[in-house]
């Protein structure tokens, strides 16, 4: 097995591997993602079609070649469209006049089960003059139309996203960046098809020794299904989880006031005695308290000095000595103790128990996963699933 056709296998294989995440994770798993699961098992089916060519799968058993010259491609554009439709919500997916994009598939099996009934596996024959040439011409159209069908339904579907009403949402920017990366693999694809037509039209001895395309397009699904999988699935799943946790939030804080007053009092009572008359005369760290425990600014990862230091009406530098002076701590060590006490909660409240720990982390305001799992073990000896494991 040459290098290449290792590739395809693989590039296959982790196709599988995404379609079955889709279809049976609690995390992936419902009826719009089932349409990209479909998608992906489809270029899964074609590079595993490549690959069984390539090692001459269906030279030597010529009746699985009913499985090969079948234009799955057909199939590729229409469940990809439907998955962008009820990602869009869009009123298009009720329509059930869009069954007709499956009539090309439905063609290309049928032609291609009576051709290959009567080659490979003798049933019948069919006899009438210039039967092999008009087999030809209908494989050849067949072939070019499956161009033009993928490149049209793309198009569509990308007026579809242009169009709508909630263009920055996380799911259409998501879709934005899918339907790029499809599109590139559509053209790409064609593109490569047209060149190795060219090229085997002039020199048609090279017809076992062109790969440099499937190498290409295996490389292409191998990058698509990781992209998928790890950084479009996975940040979708992240940010989802974000959302639910903010409506539950609004709808029933899970802050305590009480808890972060008490942390309040712990350090008024840690503070040496001229810290101490300085916090009682000092209404904006009173003030600042109040937006941290009725306003929750520390939800916000991009909260600076700056922007308190302005709310307070008072200058950065004030601020810093303010919040040195009362808690011994540093402006971003103080607001992350903020952040680190509500996901404290959030982790030992069941309502949040669904929710992974990183989102858990990033809604409570910590901008990235290294700095939540870093600021939450400096304060507290131990990583947040360190914790929930000691205290659930």
């Amino acid at each position: 097995m040459n290098f290449v056709n290792l590739f395809l296998l693989i590039s296959s294989f982790q196709g599988v591997i995404l379609g079955l995440l889709i279809f049976f994770s609690p995390f992936f798993k419902s009826s719009t993602n089932n349409y990209l699961g479909y998608s992906i098992g489809i270029l899964s089916l074609l590079m595993f079609n490549i690959f069984l060519s390539n090692i001459r799968v269906f030279d030597t058993y010529p009746k699985l070649n009913i499985l090969n010259e079948i234009e799955w491609v057909f199939l590729f554009p229409v469940f990809f469209f439907f998955y962008i439709l009820r990602v869009l919500n869009h009123d298009l997916a009720k329509n059930k006049t869009l069954k007709w994009l499956y009539l090309p598939i439905v063609l290309s099996t049928i032609i291609n089960v009576i051709v290959n009934l009567e080659r490979d596996y003798s049933l019948y024959k069919i006899m009438f003059e210039g039967k092999e040439s008009l087999y030809n011409l209908v494989i050849d159209i067949e072939e070019k139309y499956s161009y033009i069908f993928n490149v049209t339904l793309s198009v569509w579907s990308y007026r579809l996203i242009e169009k709508s009403l909630n263009n920055e949402s996380l799911n259409i920017r998501w879709v934005k960046k899918l339907w790029l990366f499809v599109f590139f693999m559509i053209i790409s694809w064609i593109i490569l098809a047209f060149i190795e037509d060219i090229i085997l039209k002039s020199y048609p001895q090279l017809d076992n020794y062109i790969i440099a395309d499937l190498y290409i397009l295996a490389i292409e699904l191998s990058f698509f299904v990781y992209w998928v999988a790890y950084t479009g699935f996975y940040k979708l799943k992240i940010a989802n989880e974000r959302k639910e946790i903010l409506d539950i939030l609004n709808k029933k804080p899970v802050t305590t006031k009480g808890s972060q007053k008490g942390n309040f009092e712990k350090h008024k009572r840690s503070m040496p005695v001229s810290s101490s008359n300085f916090l009682e005369n000092n209404s904006y760290f009173l003030k600042l308290e109040q937006l941290l425990l009725e306003q929750f600014i520390y939800r916000d990862p991009d909260l600076s000095r700056e922007v308190v230091a302005e709310k307070l009406g008072i200058s950065s530098g004030y601020l810093s000595q303010i919040v040195n002076t009362i808690t011994q701590k540093n402006f971003t060590a103080y607001i992350n103790s903020y952040r680190i006490e509500e996901a404290k909660r959030m982790i030992l409240n069941e309502h949040f128990d669904k929710y992974s720990l990183l989102a858990i982390g990033l809604e409570s305001g910590f901008k990235s996963k290294t700095t939540f799992y870093n600021s939450f073990k400096k304060e507290t000896g131990c990583t947040p699933s360190e914790f929930k494991k000691k205290h659930k």
